[in-house]
């Protein structure tokens, strides 16, 4: 089989889905939450998985995830990446929470007892998704899947996208001194995608936290609208939640054909009261203290005049274009 090598591992126990359904697999839905890392992505997925009859799939495609999806940001088109046959194979394995894992230590991470013992979050997710045979829709929570969205909305899976501000974006990389692996997948992402002068002028600075953090915004984005599936994805922004928590996860429920229960109302109101009255520790990577607001304006304090000049470069023409008329205009975002 061209592409990856999913024709070696054994059959799947979810099955195939029927035969003209590419969205359900023995039963199970699946409902994509991806967006460019760093876009919260994680809380996103955690609320829709309070649904009934729900489960979390965390990052399937991640370092420690399936081990036949050896690229990250895995890509269709003209390299190596999945075909239509190993697309459906993923979604069938992270259906049944099942199929061959890469080594449990992250590369170039030193391995230690609970990386032995546990394992990710992503093996912890599928032990805990094959011992509840109840579960019928499964959220797969996944920033790795976003260069994939073209490909799984033409097979008509439910996808929620998450953006944050270019700024708020850029400046979480900073924050935690990260780069992104933007430089190493642009030649992948050319291919499949087209050239974009805009992130070729500065790929040679991607080793910098903010370029990079900027460049990977841009490349999870950019295909959205080259594809032409923005207006068939729910886009969850930062701004909507900060403006209006509970209608935008309404509309991300409903986008996914969820329940949005009164449990997951009163828990939405409950975390919003503690939010208000706790303080955020700028040291972590998810901060379950920081409110919507303060982790998307904390980039002021953060990000240098030319900073900003390349956040603005590589993303003014694309943030009016993403971001609705709810929430704020591109332009109050940078002030």
């Amino acid at each position: 089989m061209e592409g990856m090598t999913m024709n070696k591992v054994q059959r799947i126990d979810a099955g195939r889905p029927a035969e003209g359904d590419t969205t359900t697999f023995a039963g199970r839905r699946v409902v994509l939450v991806t967006g460019a890392p760093r876009s919260a992505t994680t809380p996103v997925g955690n609320v829709l998985s309070m649904a009934p009859h729900s489960f979390a799939a965390y990052e399937p495609l991640g370092p420690t995830g399936l081990r036949d999806v050896a690229d990250r940001f895995p890509m269709t088109g003209p390299t190596d990446g999945p075909n239509e046959q190993d697309l459906s194979l993923i979604l069938a394995r992270i259906a049944a929470f099942r199929g061959p894992l890469k080594p449990q230590t992250r590369p170039g991470a030193a391995a230690t007892l609970r990386s032995r013992v546990i394992g990710s979050r992503t093996l912890q997710s599928f032990r805990l998704g094959r011992l509840q045979p109840w579960v019928r829709n499964v959220i797969w929570k996944d920033p790795h899947a976003i260069m994939l969205v073209p490909d799984l909305v033409e097979r008509g899976l439910p996808v929620i996208v998450t953006i944050r501000r270019p700024q708020a974006h850029a400046g979480s990389y900073k924050r935690l001194g990260w780069t992104s692996r933007a430089a190493e997948i642009h030649p992948r992402w050319t291919a499949r995608f087209g050239r974009d002068p805009v992130s070729e002028r500065w790929l040679d600075r991607a080793s910098d936290p903010v370029v990079s953090g900027a460049l990977i915004w841009r490349m999870s984005y950019l295909p959205l609208l080259r594809e032409q599936v923005l207006d068939r994805v729910c886009i969850v922004t930062a701004p909507s939640l900060e403006a209006d928590e509970m209608a935008t996860y309404r509309m991300a429920f409903a986008h996914a054909g969820l329940d949005f229960t009164g449990k997951i109302a009163r828990f939405l109101e409950r975390r919003a009261e503690a939010a208000a009255d706790a303080s955020a520790d700028s040291s972590v990577v998810h901060d379950w203290n920081r409110s919507v607001a303060s982790a998307n304006s904390y980039w002021r304090e953060l990000l240098s005049g030319e900073d900003l000049e390349a956040i603005e470069d590589l993303t003014a023409d694309l943030e009016g274009q993403l971001f609705p008329a709810q929430g704020g205009s591109a332009e109050e975002g940078r002030q």
